[in-house]
């Protein structure tokens, strides 16, 4: 029903594979960086879809500041599903860092802080049954690659472009998954040290974060 996330930047990030700050559902059901959860009642539900309908009504795909933009700064999404089940996407430079002081509109950082504002309330873990995992080819690598994990499937992509691929699986390939591959840090885009596994494709890497409710592929 709603949604956050970033896009671009100087630091750039995994497509896909990092998570939307905020994911609002039509149960109620509110995901947080794929790491926590939260529930809304269907009263807390309805006003803030009410309040992110009012607040984007209107907006262009793409909003910029009356100030200078920030160079290199990551590009802020809102994503609300309006009451006639189309959605609205909104883009804002630098969202959070200009506010509506450096030449946004009122309206529109309000959107964003009404669901920036979600991770404050009670949540607990999220996990889930699938998982999203990455597989890249290492740049340079010195450690051995080691037997491709039991379990896990193989690429589909050879050696040499862009070998990246990010599968969605669940059951026993998710646990092989979670198993042999790294968990990645929500919020953090950074890849951490990975253990190389020989495929049938050639040497990869790979990491993993629980799929949100609607991830399929």
């Amino acid at each position: 029903m709603a949604e956050v996330h970033s896009e671009g930047g100087f630091a750039g990030n995994q497509p896909r594979l990092q998570p939307p700050a905020v994911v609002v559902y039509s149960d109620g059901t509110v995901v947080l960086n794929a790491a926590k959860q939260a529930t809304l009642n269907g009263a807390d539900l309805s006003k803030l879809l009410t309040t992110l309908r009012q607040d984007l009504d209107g907006l262009p795909g793409t909003v910029n500041p009356t100030t200078r933009p920030i160079p290199d700064i990551q590009t802020t999404v809102l994503v609300v599903r309006k009451a006639d089940g189309t959605m609205q996407t909104v883009r804002a430079s630098g969202l959070p860092q200009i506010g509506k002081e450096g030449g946004y509109p009122a309206p529109l950082y309000d959107a964003y802080t009404k669901l920036d504002g979600l991770n404050n309330v009670t949540s607990t873990p999220y996990t889930g049954p699938k998982v999203r995992y990455v597989l890249q080819c290492p740049v340079t690598t010195q450690d051995k690659p080691q037997p491709w994990p039991a379990g896990m499937p193989q690429p589909t992509k050879g050696d040499g472009g862009n070998c990246t691929e990010m599968p969605v699986v669940d059951g026993a390939a998710a646990a092989a998954v979670r198993a042999a591959c790294s968990s990645t840090v929500p919020g953090d885009p950074q890849m951490k040290p990975t253990v190389p596994y020989q495929s049938d494709k050639g040497v990869r890497t790979c990491q993993w974060r629980y799929a949100l409710p609607d991830e399929t592929s």
